[in-house]
């Protein structure tokens, strides 16, 4: 079948391709299938076909019939995990509150939260799967776990994710490899010899991804494998750390990247701690745009996307889902910028 981006996917097209019922098609899309004993292979079959054809809810259409003919309030979410950094949610909130201001009016009103989940466990957030609770969402710092539950599952209202690469979903992310890439450059060029990876535990494809391109880099680049430390959690404590360990184990380390900035922030405590100088004895580079970059001691280099670019485009694609302007998935990339500072 095939459709222009212009032309909306509806139930009735998508009970059409897959030789169903419309009911049978809202019932997998309000996820009730269980409960109604659908055939699991009935429900993949229309789960598929949402897939490939582009299916994004009517939000007007679901408060019609609702029996209100006005859509006079739209729920909107952030869903991001209690472990990870809020300083990307912060920007994003933002951004979305600057956005739905413009757009409110006497008869279109709009509510914004922030909704947790403990990494790994999305599936678990209540009211997820309730097509009534949201029009629109976006998802950030979620782990393999979790994308492969929404891989599975489509979400009955639109959604936007941000840092990961899911087929059936719209997402924001940072060029892949390119911060990776860039960092290794960076400490090649100041001629490190012996520099260390820092990631959480708990890695996210974005931050797998970081440290991948940067040892894969280093390798082509210099000939040097480097080692990686893993902080038990995303905070400065953690970060810290590590590095702590790592400099006792090795004293000669004279270089490091870390996958995020607030683990770098750690780093720096550590660093100076065992007597080491940032960056004549240990240069630092780390992926972010943390607001506070420019005060750290001394001002951290940083790489990676800018995330005022992030959010623009995460609430620009969510708008023109939920305005149905866009109704197939759409891959946006943010290439990344480099910061240089002190620290290198």
């Amino acid at each position: 079948m095939s459709r222009g981006d212009r032309r909306p996917v509806t139930v009735h097209t998508i009970a059409q391709h897959v030789g169903v019922s419309p009911a049978a098609v809202s019932t997998v899309l309000a996820n009730r299938h269980e409960e109604r004993r659908l055939a699991p292979a009935t429900v993949d079959r229309i789960r598929q076909a949402v897939r490939a054809l582009g299916y994004v809810p009517n939000v007007a259409a679901r408060r019609l019939r609702a029996h209100d003919p006005q859509v006079h309030s739209l729920e909107l979410g952030i869903l991001t995990t209690f472990e990870a950094p809020l300083f990307l949610v912060s920007r994003a909130l933002r951004e979305l509150q600057r956005t739905v201001d413009a757009r409110s009016g006497p008869d279109r009103h709009f509510s914004v939260s922030i909704d947790m989940f403990h990494a790994g466990r999305l599936r678990e957030m209540p009211g997820l799967l309730n097509a009534s609770r949201f029009n629109g969402v976006i998802i950030t710092n979620t782990l393999p776990v979790d994308d492969a539950f929404l891989k599975s599952t489509t979400l009955p209202y639109a959604v936007v994710v941000q840092g990961r690469r899911l087929a059936n979903y719209c997402c924001v992310l940072e060029t892949p490899g390119e911060g990776g890439r860039r960092a290794a450059e960076i400490l090649v060029r100041a001629r490190r010899r012996r520099p260390v990876v820092l990631t959480p535990a708990l890695l996210t494809e974005t931050t797998a991804d970081r440290a991948e391109a940067f040892c894969a880099s280093y390798r082509a680049l210099a000939g040097i494998d480097p080692p990686r430390r893993a902080a038990a959690g995303f905070a400065p404590g953690a970060g810290a750390e590590a590095i702590g360990a790592h400099l006792a184990a090795d004293p000669k380390c004279d270089g490091l990247f870390a996958v995020t900035d607030t683990l770098a922030l750690g780093a720096y405590q550590a660093i100076k701690a065992a007597g080491r100088r940032i960056p004549t004895d240990l240069a630092v580079v780390a992926v972010g745009d943390h607001e506070h970059a420019d005060f750290f001691d001394p001002p951290l280099t940083c790489v990676g996307p800018a995330y005022d670019v992030v959010v623009k485009e995460i609430v620009a694609l969510l708008f023109n889902l939920m305005n149905r302007r866009r109704v197939r998935p759409a891959e946006v990339f943010v290439p990344p910028t480099v910061t240089l500072r002190a620290s290198t």
